[in-house]
């Protein structure tokens, strides 16, 4: 029975978190919007942070305040009067940022104008002609294209970078390649280290060219001299973490799947049925809470309950890949059969979880995945505890009747 409480609680605490940061912090009121389609025209004027999740997700509003979006597909075409935050497959951005933007997706296209510092993930990531960052822009990335404005500096890694348009301050960069075009400029330091030296047009570069080769594995082997014999034991090392890290957490699902096989069959099954919902609900856990939590901890009053919630938010995003991980493995091993037992719920877990396992160790991709497990895991808990809190009442409903 205590255990069958335990999402009460930790639902009754984020509520009495976010109920103290709203009393005593002077902010404006989040807008939630969610589905699988989201949609703001030009004509809509939000006040306070905006929080939008769904399959696809366009917003040509003018939000006075901060935008927190996660989707497959997303364009972000209005004026920003705050910052940005996203995460999805696809991500284009062409209004205006008046403060820092954060985006994390396969494919990222600004058109627009950032006016402070731009972070990028991304596995191609452009910078349009028309697009200008105002401060700093930082990015990892597979293969980079500037060729707008930066306003700062530019710093980061990716298989290959394009420059073609201006950076007004330094390039610091580690890459495969890199490719200076003829029209490009910039106005500081640029160093670098790559495979082989680019060839740079005259011109182009106003300050210092600093070039080193980029260290190979072979060229790594010769300057650590016998250390290279440790590499082995290395690699070892480093799957034997991550085979331990995956039957500790295996072990943590099983024990949760016999304890409490209705709350784990509802999450999981509120990814597959209430998809927009649960990436909605997930962002605000992702994002509101640790946020709201810190606000009260400022107060002396509310210190206890922050810290508190901080630590429940720590489990929940530590617990957010088992739901996804049971979605996977029944999508796998048998999409039309509920999650009824529990032998096949430990199934389903178990390979799942392998999954996400292999694909966080892919390098570039590994940030990607574990966003979109806490995101969508997350949401799986609230909107799975919010459907089985539901059902109860109207079967109390029916009862009494």
């Amino acid at each position: 029975m205590y255990t069958m409480k335990i999402g009460r609680i930790i639902c009754a605490a984020l509520i009495a978190i976010l109920a103290v940061a709203i009393t005593t912090t002077p902010v404006h009121g989040a807008d939630v919007r969610a589905g699988d389609t989201v949609s703001l025209s030009e004509d809509e004027q939000v006040y306070g942070d905006l929080y939008l999740a769904g399959r696809v997700i366009s917003s040509s509003a003018t939000v006075i305040g901060d935008i927190f979006a996660a989707g497959e597909t997303l364009k972000i075409a209005g004026s920003v009067d705050g910052g940005l935050t996203a995460a999805g497959q696809t991500i284009v951005v062409d209004g205006v940022i008046t403060r820092g933007a954060r985006l994390a997706g396969s494919s990222v296209d600004v058109a627009g104008h950032v006016e402070r510092d731009l972070l990028v993930g991304s596995g191609v990531f452009t910078l349009e002609p028309e697009a200008s960052i105002g401060q700093d822009l930082l990015f990892g990335a597979g293969t980079v294209v500037l060729r707008g404005e930066v306003g700062g500096n530019v710093r980061g890694g990716a298989e290959e970078l394009i420059i073609e348009g201006t950076v007004t301050g330094n390039v610091d960069v580690e890459v495969g390649t890199l490719v200076i075009g003829p029209g490009a400029n910039v106005g500081g330091d640029l160093t670098y280290s790559s495979r082989t030296e680019a060839d740079i047009p005259a011109d182009t570069v106003q300050g210092s060219i600093s070039y080193s080769p980029r260290i190979d594995d072979r060229i790594r082997s010769s300057l650590f001299g016998g250390l290279e014999a440790l590499a082995p034991l290395a690699v070892l090392a480093s799957i034997l973490w991550k085979v331990a890290w995956y039957l500790m957490t295996l072990v943590v699902g099983i024990v949760l799947i016999l304890l409490a096989p209705r709350r784990m069959a509802g999450a999981a099954t509120a990814l597959r049925t209430d998809t927009g919902p649960v990436a909605g609900w997930g962002a605000i856990a992702l994002f509101v809470t640790p946020l709201a939590a810190i606000l009260v901890c400022l107060t002396i009053i509310g210190l206890p309950l922050g810290i508190i919630a901080l630590l429940l938010w720590g489990i929940l995003l530590y617990l957010s890949q088992l739901p996804v991980s049971l979605f996977i493995g029944q999508l796998i091993l048998g999409h039309q059969k509920p999650l009824a037992s529990k032998g096949f719920m430990i199934g389903s877990l178990a390979l799942g979880l392998l999954i996400l396992t292999l694909l966080r160790s892919i390098p570039l991709l590994g940030f990607l995945v574990w966003l979109a497990i806490a995101l969508f895991g997350l949401g799986a808990f609230v909107t799975g505890e919010r459907q089985l809190l539901q059902s109860r009442r109207n079967s109390s409903g029916v009862s009494s009747s």
